[in-house]
């Protein structure tokens, strides 16, 4: 009854009752880029089409037309010369053809055109990045190289060569590079868009003009996709910070040593306001308002006029939870009759009481031997680290702490591997790291760790950086935040005393921060273990209006690493 009545007012609408007609396909929309005797054509799908027919011909009118049929969507028109001006066009074959507008294009030798604006973006899988581009042309195909630094230089890799009307390529990072590039590294992949047009199968990151290559500019860079942070998580603020030790600045000018610069260290800190503090160079030697020297019968007399005690009266809200670090240093220079440089820890765990619980704490020694000595020092064996380069048997230190909150369990561990670029050092550095992974990853067992070291190393230029063995391992770079715009000051170089400086009357104190054009060295670090959770990411800088620092809180050469990241449960 409905149906009849439907049909009626159609009838008495004057309408008659049709079948549709099914809508036409839109025809095959053309791009060519023309290269060394050669043009290269590609237009976009056509629904229902089985093979499309290009036809190339000198004549608009498309007479005596050279004719391919394929079922590819791109299409390299060879043996032509350079100059004479060639038209194309496709037709999409199937139950409707249809056919495009007529292009035209000459074929030309001569070096590619310039790219224009170069986009990276986390690619669609983990290790990859996807890069977009517009302009260019004058080629006979197109690819992406990408590297570790901003020259792609260095772990250099590349795609394969596309057709040269391709405008964008998915990269995978190889699996060797993975431990510096890879999803969680923190690293940017930086990126060139390369075009040839010549017969030459090579690749690189310079311009040649003989084998007319062109790489855009260089810079554009992304991650190979982070971890996205999960809600299942206990938020935490966690900072690293090498704070220098008392002696390294005690040949400075009096504004910068510990003295003056103790209280400005500890505003430093407070501003920040961090849950978790892990340092380095905050040293457990006596300063000089000690004079009883461990060796005069007065064992552990100096543990309150160390560094470490000092910074520890001044914060507001922060406490240091390895309480005994000074006398375990002790027990072990005066056990071994050496003194000062050749052991010493200025790596400690600060934690906020409000926030969270100490459990227990211990430590590990790169120069004991393997296995557990004296007051829960742990000795990773370190072959190499008596060589007078690596300046002395550098503690970490370890602390399990509780959440407060959510009474959620995890390690903090403190850490500074050996400075220096000599061949020695590089060799020794590597091996503690190596060492070290297998130590924690025992202690942490199935709880999330959370490491703040200074690496002494650039995980993206150095040959064998310290940093890769944890992310070899299934550690995650707190910096690999899942957007750009949640980390901040990284075109900053976190150690201020490292190359160029600005007005700076003693290394490491300019009176600016080094700005570099593209995300620059790290040698400070958060890393995280079987929680690879992480919310925002900050090199920590404080500044005037002018740019300039701001002298009260300038209390060291390093600038905090300061991370949001999750605890989670253990792991299964």
């Amino acid at each position: 009854m409905l149906a009849a009545l439907s049909l009626g007012a159609v009838v008495a609408a004057g309408a008659v009752a049709v079948a549709p007609a099914d809508a036409a396909p839109s025809a095959p929309a053309v791009k060519v880029v023309a290269g060394n005797r050669a043009i290269t054509a590609a237009w976009s799908a056509v629904s229902g089409a089985t093979t499309y027919t290009v036809r190339l011909s000198k004549k608009r009118s498309l007479s005596h037309a050279r004719v391919i049929t394929t079922t590819s969507r791109t299409v390299k028109l060879g043996k032509l010369k350079n100059g004479t001006q060639y038209f194309v066009d496709v037709t999409a074959d199937g139950p409707r053809s249809v056919r495009s507008a007529v292009v035209k294009s000459a074929a030309a030798s001569g070096v590619p055109f310039a790219t224009k604006k170069v986009t990276v973006s986390a690619g669609p899988a983990a290790n990859q990045v996807k890069v977009s581009w517009s302009g260019g042309g004058r080629a006979l195909k197109v690819a992406v190289v990408a590297g570790s630094n901003v020259t792609t230089d260095v772990r250099s890799f590349h795609s394969a060569w596309y057709p040269a009307t391709t405008r964008s390529i998915v990269l995978t990072v190889p699996a060797k590079y993975r431990s510096t590039l890879g999803a969680g590294s923190g690293n940017p992949v930086f990126v060139k868009v390369v075009q040839s047009n010549s017969s030459s199968a090579s690749f690189g990151p310079s311009y040649s003009y003989a084998r007319k290559y062109r790489p855009s500019p260089a810079g554009s860079w992304a991650f190979a996709k982070a971890v996205v942070a999960s809600a299942l998580v206990t938020r935490l603020r966690v900072a690293e910070l090498n704070v220098q030790s008392v002696g390294a600045t005690a040949g400075y000018s009096t504004t910068n040593r510990w003295a003056a610069r103790a209280q400005r260290a500890a505003d430093y800190i407070d501003e920040a306001h961090p849950d978790l503090l892990m340092t380095a160079e905050l040293a457990t030697n006596k300063l000089g308002s000690c004079r009883n020297h461990p060796y005069l019968g007065q064992p552990y007399a100096c543990r309150n006029t160390t560094q470490v005690a000092d910074l520890a009266k001044r914060l507001t809200h922060l406490k240091v939870a390895d309480v005994d670090a000074y006398d375990r240093v002790l027990d072990q220079m005066n056990s071994s009759k050496t003194w000062n440089g050749n052991v010493t820890n200025g790596s400690h765990v600060f934690y906020d009481p409000a926030k969270l619980t100490v459990l227990d704490w211990g430590y590990i020694s790169p120069g004991l031997a393997p296995g557990v000595h004296f007051g829960k020092v742990t000795g990773l064996g370190v072959p190499g680290w008596t060589n007078p380069a690596i300046k002395g048997d550098r503690w970490f230190t370890w602390a399990k702490l509780r959440t407060n909150s959510s009474g959620r369990e995890f390690f903090a561990v403190a850490g500074h591997l050996p400075v220096g670029n000599a061949a020695a050092v590089v060799k020794v550095r590597y091996a503690e790291s190596k060492l070290l992974v297998t130590v924690l990853d025992r202690l942490a067992g199935n709880l999330p760790m959370v490491l703040g070291a200074d690496m002494n190393g650039d995980a993206t230029r150095d040959p064998k950086p310290a940093q890769v063995s944890f992310i070899a391992d299934g550690w995650f770079d707190a910096a690999a935040v899942p957007a750009k715009k949640l980390r901040s000051n990284m075109k900053v170089s976190t150690a201020n005393g490292s190359g160029k400086q600005i007005g700076a009357k003693d290394p490491g104190y300019g009176s600016k921060p080094v700005r570099h054009p593209y995300e620059t060295s790290r040698i400070d670090y958060i890393l995280l273990r079987n929680s690879p959770h992480t919310f925002g990411y900050a090199n920590v800088l404080h500044l005037h209006r002018n740019g300039t620092f701001i002298k009260s809180l300038q209390g060291t050469d390093h600038n905090m690493q300061l991370a949001t990241i999750g605890i989670g449960d253990p792991v299964g």
